[in-house]
């Protein structure tokens, strides 16, 4: 019988995401040893992620190759812009259908796109260069060198042309390309570039283990340096830009830039879920932000997969790790659409643009989701205790999620509950007695929300054995 002697162990607070570089027994009150499409934003909140939805109902002729978001005009006029299969289309909203307006690309490589003054251009690293004003057809865009990873900073379109070599454009012309506009960083060093980014005044040249840096604004006053020597960028969609750091993969894990060094934001977190990436694939990996939660998305591939299959999802601001699945991106873009700001994907997989935070379903299948909480053992695992209630506390309505447990990491077991009064659930545990005892929900009803507030376990210390 409870009571008010009767010792209690509560979980109030889920924000800490998961920690697996303790054992399941030292990680924190607030955090958990497992847990897959959960979140908890909101401290003493724990919720299944959002869910995703196909954007074209008719499939692309294959797997996603890049997207942009085009804003041009005046007034503001937006298009969505996809690849795949070698082509490049825009999305028409009135007609929910993809226009095609490029063909004879590279039906591998990304297909990396950027926005100039006038018109957008496009890249893959095999072909002749493009350029989109949004309303007359696609032309060549004239003088400029196959190339990839395509970056306007300080008005000159910047690209990487081969393993070690930039070239840019001069400025306000991105069709004028004199031989002088070049920089080759460490040629032969057997590394080679993967990606550019626009930070603040510079520009990022990152190589797959190295993090260059081209400062100024003009041939007279470009210099360089190397400030990252031990770190790189795994390839040309894992990085981006979210003032005041620059965050990044690294055959490390995720890390983030500050202009003077890296730091690598997983490796006292999650480095036993770090370990089961493929390394060898790592180069298809896509980091990005998601605006809904706040997080930041490092996509990457899980065990035997070749392409990015594990997403995770990074709280800047609590500081906790969450584990997705059933997101698989190619690449990731925020558009403004003028009623709303979404984020979509591209499918690895599949024609399809995906829309993200939509719903409680992944493209019309179940969102599988589970959290488990830590192995309590009270601190003094020579005991046998006898484990009695639990009290689990939903918000009203999303009170779907199961509970089960287990004792001396043994399998786990449901009970049935005994009263569910005020949003209030009351489970008895029958002969559970054990050293340790860890608490488990599920939820994988399609559709369908739940929500955690709380979790009170009661139990006898019993005897030492």
């Amino acid at each position: 019988m409870i009571t008010s002697n009767t010792p209690a162990w509560p979980v109030i607070d889920f924000s800490g995401g998961m920690n697996d570089f303790v054992e399941d027994g030292l990680v924190a009150a607030n955090e958990c040893t497992d847990v897959q499409n959960c979140i908890c934003i909101t401290p003493g909140r724990l919720q299944k992620r959002k869910g995703q939805t196909k954007l074209n109902s008719s499939a692309l002729a294959a797997a996603i190759q890049g997207l942009h978001a085009f804003y041009y005009g005046g007034p503001i006029n937006r298009k969505l812009i996809a690849a795949a299969n070698g082509k490049v289309y825009y999305w028409d909203s009135g007609t929910s259908a993809f226009v095609q307006i490029k063909t004879g690309l590279s039906t591998t490589n990304p297909i990396m796109f950027e926005t100039c003054v006038n018109y957008m251009v496009g890249f893959d690293g095999a072909n002749a260069p493009f350029k989109y004003d949004g309303t007359n057809p696609v032309s060549a865009l004239a003088n400029a060198p196959v190339g990839q990873c395509p970056v306007l900073q300080h008005e000159k379109l910047f690209v990487i042309t081969d393993p070690d070599t930039i070239r840019w454009s001069d400025s306000f012309a991105p069709e004028t390309w004199p031989g002088v506009n070049e920089k080759k960083f460490d040629q032969g060093d057997g590394d080679s570039l993967t990606m550019l980014a626009r930070y603040g005044q510079q520009v990022l040249c990152c190589k797959k283990r190295r993090i260059f840096n081209l400062m100024g604004t003009s041939l007279d006053d470009f210099r360089s340096s190397c400030p990252e020597q031990n770190y790189g960028v795994v390839g040309p969609r894992a990085g981006f830009v979210m003032e005041p750091y620059f965050y990044y993969i690294s055959y490390q894990g995720p890390m983030f830039f500050d202009t003077l060094q890296s730091r690598n934001i997983i490796e006292t977190k999650l480095p036993r879920t770090w370990a089961n990436v493929n390394q060898q694939y790592l180069e298809k990996s896509v980091a990005y932000y998601n605006p809904y939660y706040n997080i930041l998305c490092f996509a990457v591939p899980e065990g035997a997969s070749t392409v990015p299959n594990l997403v995770l999802a990074y709280d800047v601001k609590l500081q906790g790790w969450w584990i997705f699945r059933g997101i698989t991106p190619s690449c990731a873009i925020e558009f403004d659409s003028g009623t709303g700001e979404e984020l979509y994907t591209g499918h690895n997989a599949s024609g399809f643009i995906v829309k993200q935070n939509t719903g409680y379903n992944d493209i019309g299948s179940a969102i599988e989701a589970y959290w488990v909480g830590p192995n309590f053992d009270d601190k003094d695992p020579v005991r046998v205790k006898n484990f009695m209630d639990v009290f689990a506390t939903d918000v009203s309505g999303l009170n779907t999620a199961v509970f089960k447990y287990r004792l001396n990491l043994g399998s786990w077991i449901t009970p049935t509950v005994k009263t569910d009064i005020d949003a209030v659930r009351r489970y008895r545990l029958i002969g559970a007695k054990g050293r340790q005892y860890q608490p488990r929900f599920e939820h994988g009803t399609i559709d369908k929300d739940f929500c955690l507030s709380g979790l009170k376990s009661y139990y006898d210390k019993g005897l030492v054995k």
